[in-house]
């Protein structure tokens, strides 16, 4: 009635005077008419209508039913508040449900020797899928469901066997004819390579690795770690065959261990002359041929264990020097009725040169995506090249995202015909888009057919009044228990005796004046304090709280303190 009343007389004012424009008077009615009266807590879910409705219809004017972000959301909500609940003030709160556009997570992670032994191991490579879920585990504590994570990590690299072809030696005559003319040469036109010494298309080892890097670059990519087992047509006046273990170190491709040694004619006389009365058949062969006889049955047979024994000696002669620990990979030939070569990975270890057990321990980096659902780590479904075909691609990928999304949730289907509702299943695929790539998707089973799962989610958060405008507002509210009474009557029973045991006794506060039980505001702020810092021991700066309490003031009431966190301490929220 007494906003009624002024607008009248101001309109009487006007009529009499019509000196003050007429702007001037709405602008101080509308100011009086839009004071807030109210104090209030709400909860509110937006609607579509409330994101597409234009700004001036009291709606937020956006496109799309939804947030790009939460803080579009913070810097937005504010003004629809405003807009439609326009008589609140000062210590109103509201709880505003959203829609917020979430697109899919997709981590990045490499593991590094830290994140091996984290989970125990003491190589840094894994060897099972139960050792990368362990690390996804360790390293992922506390991730969303849904989201994907591409692991790049180091396992075993299996060795992949090769077999020189007829066109690799015309390459190698390409590439190598100026460095090697009369053995590029020879190796095209006889797709060999000539192991006879002093023969002026000879191939030593050293020259066959530079063939086989050549040859290697151009058939695959060059995989740091990855080992080959290269075989190629020789001949020595007979034909034969050899094979060389390598593997690519990041730089070129090099012998899959350490030091390379070739045995020569010089040093298989050596080995000849030096176990001549040990071996005496073996030691003649070998000092003869060039070789290591290799035939169990023949008498100069030389086992392992006898070809160890004379390389220790060989190596010893070569490398006095060698320190503990030092690897060599040595290649010798052999026969075991045709010519031959073999090759052994040796380390020195307590002054013996012993067979490197780990000489083939070779491993590659790989990139694999996973996928947390259900609190459980697991590999999505892969989209295998010849899905593509059958899905009716040119190539091995995806070039049109609606398209992909369309074909992708017909072949879940077929994969998976048995499915119920609400199944989850998160798949890899490629797509092309100037490179092509890998990219993920989570589809869930509904009403009998798999759909994309929405990249929109619902968020919440609460907004305040200040007394001017809304702002985003962390006010929890809370209401003291009868435990919370107890707590404040024990822990004050020293500092206010009578209002302390009251408190304790009755689970409220006395707000009596003058009596001897009577709990100031000062008094209030206190016991609170002792409740909050129970209740939340590490608060973040800025933490509000509206702690709602009962009081006995003749007859029991309730009350309301606001405090906030600031510099270490609770204090009042003016």
């Amino acid at each position: 009635m007494k906003k009624i009343t002024y607008l009248l007389i101001m309109f009487l004012g006007l009529s009499l005077t019509g000196c003050e424009p007429m702007e001037d008077i709405h602008n101080e009615v509308d100011s009086t008419l839009g004071e807030p009266i109210v104090q209030s807590a709400v909860a509110i879910e937006l609607t579509e209508d409330d994101y597409t409705t234009d700004v001036e219809e009291g709606g937020l004017g956006l496109s799309f039913p939804n947030f790009n972000s939460v803080e579009d959301a913070r810097a937005l909500i504010p003004q629809f508040l405003s807009a439609n609940y326009p008589a609140w003030g000062s210590g109103s709160l509201a709880l505003v449900t959203f829609n917020v556009y979430s697109p899919l997570v997709v981590e990045q992670d490499t593991v590094t020797s830290a994140g091996y032994e984290a989970i125990g191991l003491d190589v840094e490579y894994f060897t099972g899928f139960g050792q990368i879920e362990n690390f996804l585990e360790y390293q992922f504590p506390e991730v969303s469901e849904g989201t994907f994570v591409e692991l790049t990590y180091n396992v075993l690299a299996t060795e992949i066997p090769y077999t020189l072809t007829n066109g690799d030696f015309d390459l190698i005559e390409d590439e190598l004819e100026n460095a090697y003319p009369e053995p590029a040469s020879s190796a095209a036109n006889f797709n060999n390579f000539d192991r006879r010494e002093g023969r002026d298309a000879y191939w030593s080892n050293e020259m066959i690795l530079e063939a086989i890097n050549v040859v290697l670059s151009d058939e695959f990519d060059d995989i740091e770690g990855q080992t080959y087992s290269v075989a190629y047509p020789i001949y020595d006046g007979d034909a034969g065959t050899e094979s060389m273990n390598v593997r690519f170190d990041g730089n070129a491709y090099v012998l899959a261990g350490g030091t390379a040694y070739d045995v020569s004619n010089d040093d298989f006389d050596i080995i000849g002359a030096e176990f001549a009365d040990k071996y005496e058949d073996p030691a003649s062969s070998a000092a003869q041929y060039s070789n290591f006889e290799r035939r169990s049955s023949n008498a100069a047979y030389w086992s392992d264990d006898m070809i160890l024994e004379a390389l220790n000696y060989l190596l010893n002669e070569k490398y006095p020097n060698a320190t503990e620990g030092e690897k060599f990979d040595v290649t010798y030939r052999t026969y075991d009725g045709s010519s031959g070569e073999e090759l052994i990975s040796l380390v020195l270890s307590n002054g013996e040169f012993v067979v490197d057990e780990e000489a083939f321990v070779s491993t590659i980096e790989q990139t694999t995506g996973y996928s947390f659902l259900n609190n459980n780590w697991r590999l999505p479904v892969t989209v295998q090249p010849e899905d593509y075909v059958a899905m009716g691609q040119r190539f091995p990928n995806f070039d049109d995202q609606d398209e992909a999304i369309y074909k992708l949730a017909t072949y879940l289907e077929l994969q998976f015909p048995y499915a119920e509702e609400g199944d989850i299943i998160p798949v890899a695929y490629e797509f092309y888009s100037g490179s092509t790539n890998t990219r993920y998707a989570n589809f869930i089973f509904e009403d009998g057919e798999f759909v994309l799962v929405p990249s929109v989610i619902e968020e919440s958060l609460q907004f305040g009044h200040n007394g001017i405008t809304w702002e985003p507002d962390n006010t929890i509210e809370y209401t003291l228990t009868e435990a919370d009474f107890e707590t404040v009557g024990d822990a004050l029973i020293d500092v206010y005796p009578d209002p302390a045991d009251n408190a304790g006794y009755f689970g409220s506060f006395n707000r009596i004046p003058g009596s001897t039980d009577y709990w100031s505001d000062e008094m209030l702020l206190e016991a609170i304090t002792i409740v909050l810092n129970d209740l939340e021991p590490n608060p973040e700066e800025g933490q509000k709280y509206v702690v709602y309490f009962a009081t006995y003031t003749g007859s029991l009431d309730r009350e309301s303190l606001s405090v906030i966190y600031q510099d270490g301490e609770w204090v009042l929220n003016e």
